[in-house]
C-alpha cells in the first residue's frame, strides 16, 4: 500500500501532505485538496439517489428542507520516527564518526551509533601495572596453559589493553545512539458536527467498514492541496480566504482532526521521512420535513448507497 506513496524527508516532527517542495521547518499548514480531475460517479446527488433502482428506501418526492454536501477525509501515512539518546564511555571504537546519520532511504528500521563529543581524557587505569598491556586472562600471567604444557597465544602473558588499545591513554567519549522506526496510520475524519446528530452516531463506522478504507481509495478522490483559495473583497483590494472543498463538497473540520493526528503519530520524535496520502469521500446530509436525517455516497463499485438516521 505505501509504496504507491510520494517520499519526502523532513527533519521535524511537523509536516505537509503532498506538496511538491520542502523546507527545513514544516508547518503542515497547507495539507491537502482537490485531485485534479474527479471521476462524476463519486459525486452523490439527490437525483442519483431517486433514479437508483439499488434503494428499497422510498425518497420523499419533496425537496429536503436542509442539504449539506460534506467529505469524510481519508489519510493514509508511514512515518520513519528518529529517537536518540547519549552514553558516555572511555576509548569509542576507532570506526565511529561524528554527526548525526543521514535520513533513512526506506522504511526499514535502523539503529546507529555516533560520537557525540569527546570529552578529554589522560592516562589509561585499566593498564597501570604496564602502561599498554593486561595480564591474560586465560593464563593469568603464565604465558602457559594446560598445567603449564602448552604457550598461551599470549605474548609471554600480556595482551594489548582492550581499554586504550595499546595506546596507554584512555579518552571519555560521549555516543549517541539513534533509532530509526516507522510508523503507521491509517484514518478516516469525519467532520464532528455529523457525530452530534443523534441520528447519525453510527454514520461513521458504516462507512468506513461499507467502504473497506483499510484500503487505497480511488486515485480519482485524491486530495493534493488543502490550503483553500483567496479571493479579493470589494472593499480596498482587501482578500479573504475560502475554505478549501472537494467539488461542492465541504471538509468541515477534518483537515485540522488530521493534522493532528499525524503530528500525534510523530509525537517525541524527528519524523525524518514520510509517505502520505489524503482522499475525500464525498457525502450528502439530506433532512425533510419530519426532522429525519439521510446521508448518501457512492461506494467503490460506483453504487449509490444510503443510510438512513433514526427521527431524531
Amino acid at each position: 500500500m505505501y509504496g504507491m506513496f510520494e517520499v519526502y524527508h523532513a527533519p521535524s516532527r511537523i509536516f505537509k501532505i503532498d506538496f511538491f517542495f520542502l523546507t527545513t521547518d514544516l508547518d503542515f499548514d497547507s495539507l491537502l485538496a482537490m485531485s485534479s480531475s474527479v471521476n462524476p460517479v463519486y459525486l452523490p446527488t439527490l437525483d442519483k439517489l431517486r433514479a437508483a433502482t439499488t434503494i428499497d428506501e422510498e425518497i420523499p418526492s419533496n425537496q429536503p428542507v436542509e442539504m449539506e454536501p460534506l467529505a469524510m477525509l481519508v489519510v493514509q501515512a508511514a512515518l520513519v520516527r528518529r529517537t536518540s539518546w547519549t552514553e558516555e564511555v572511555l576509548n569509542a571504537p576507532g570506526h565511529l564518526q561524528r554527526g548525526e546519520p543521514p535520513a533513512p532511504a526506506d522504511d526499514e528500521p535502523r539503529h546507529h551509533v555516533r560520537i557525540d563529543e569527546r570529552l578529554g581524557g589522560g592516562a589509561c587505569g585499566a593498564c597501570f601495572e604496564r602502561p599498554g598491556y593486561r595480564k591474560c586472562r586465560i593464563c593469568g600471567g603464565r604465558g602457559k596453559i594446560m598445567n603449564d604444557k602448552q604457550f598461551c597465544s599470549c605474548r609471554d602473558g600480556w595482551v594489548q589493553c582492550p581499554t586504550c588499545g595499546g595506546t596507554a591513554r584512555s579518552e571519555r567519549v560521549r555516543l549517541r545512539y539513534y533509532s530509526d522506526t516507522p510508523a503507521y496510520l491509517n484514518e478516516a475524519y469525519m467532520p464532528r458536527h455529523i457525530g452530534q446528530i443523534p441520528s447519525l452516531f453510527k454514520l461513521e463506522s458504516f462507512m468506513e467498514n461499507d467502504l473497506n478504507l483499510v484500503r487505497t481509495p480511488p486515485e480519482e478522490l485524491r486530495c493534493h492541496d488543502l490550503t483553500g483559495e483567496v479571493a479579493g473583497t470589494a472593499y480596498r483590494g482587501g482578500q479573504r480566504k475560502i475554505r478549501p472543498q472537494f467539488y461542492g463538497h465541504d471538509f468541515g473540520d477534518t483537515i485540522e482532526q488530521a493534522l493532528a493526528g499525524l503530528n500525534a503519530a510523530g509525537a517525541g520524535a524527528n519524523v525524518m521521512r514520510y509517505q502520505v496520502r489524503a482522499y475525500a469521500w464525498p457525502f450528502l446530509r439530506l433532512r425533510w420535513d419530519d426532522e429525519r436525517d439521510w446521508v448518501t455516497y457512492v461506494d467503490r463499485m460506483g453504487q449509490i448507497r444510503l443510510f438512513k438516521g433514526r427521527n431524531a
